[in-house]
């Protein structure tokens, strides 16, 4: 066998090679693009323990709003899990969400939910949450949050969140209702939170006939101290429903006005 029938030879089993790794590598594809998705895998992120607004049925409904149709049915290259994701993470209760899958060609579905921490009641008679990034979330037979109420002289939200204007207008409010979260004795204690004409803040305690004058939304730590304070050293001895005013508006101060008892 000359050189140039040996040559011809290898050029021969090397161009078999590799036509026959193409065939194989399209092979693949073709077997890929049919596979389906062999399960969903779903988890809710709660920042809160308990307070969960999501349910996996939920999640389920919005798959079946998106696909049309059980997505476990469909070939994974038609998930298109990019739309997916923005599907889902347009949802009021969802902050964010990661979309993929593993190895095993499950889809995972990870979602961090949105918080309520105050639930406003406007001047227009609107009522909705908002949570600690001022998105508005709204209220729904389908779930219930157990946090404070606003109301009192609340300009209306037009639109999904706080904008500039409505920002600038409701910081205060949101200032005071996250210092009431974090404190627990004041978390315990308060249930509702007036804004007057003046801009000013008066907290409602869950029990008790008094009104607590915060004023504005400044060194509210302070003020939340002071009126732990009071309490301790007050109610403890003269017993509920003594005081018509704790006013905490001046800085280093509580000044307590009693029920004037009909003589």
């Amino acid at each position: 066998m000359n050189g140039k029938i040996k040559g011809l030879l290898i050029i021969c089993v090397n161009l078999l090679i590799v036509l026959a790794i193409a065939a194989l590598w399209l092979h693949a594809i073709k077997t890929h693009r049919n596979v389906k998705s062999e399960g969903i895998s779903i988890r809710l992120v709660s920042e809160i323990k308990g307070d969960s607004l999501i349910s996996t049925k939920d999640v389920y409904g919005w798959l079946y709003s998106f696909y049309k149709k059980d997505p476990r049915k469909m070939p994974v290259w038609s998930l298109n899990l990019v739309k997916l994701e923005e599907f889902i993470n347009s949802q009021e209760l969802v902050k964010r969400s990661d979309i993929y899958l593993d190895s095993k060609e499950h889809l995972n579905i990870d979602i961090y939910q949105r918080h309520p921490i105050i639930r406003i009641s406007d001047v227009q008679g609107n009522q909705y949450y908002l949570d600690e990034e001022g998105y508005k979330i709204p209220v729904s037979a389908k779930y219930t949050s157990r946090v404070l109420v606003a109301t009192g002289n609340l300009a209306a939200i037009p639109g999904k969140s706080l904008d500039k204007t409505t920002r600038n207008y409701y910081s205060g409010l949101l200032d005071i209702a996250k210092a009431l979260r974090k404190d627990t004795f004041a978390n315990s204690l308060i249930e509702q939170i007036y804004l007057d004409e003046n801009g000013e803040f008066t907290l409602i305690p869950k029990i008790g006939n008094e009104r607590i004058f915060l004023g504005n939304s400044e060194i509210l730590e302070d003020k939340l101290l002071r009126l732990k304070l009071f309490y301790k050293e007050n109610m403890g001895r003269q017993g509920w429903n003594v005081y018509q005013v704790v006013n905490l508006k001046f800085k280093g101060q509580v000044i307590g006005k009693k029920i004037q008892q009909e003589s």
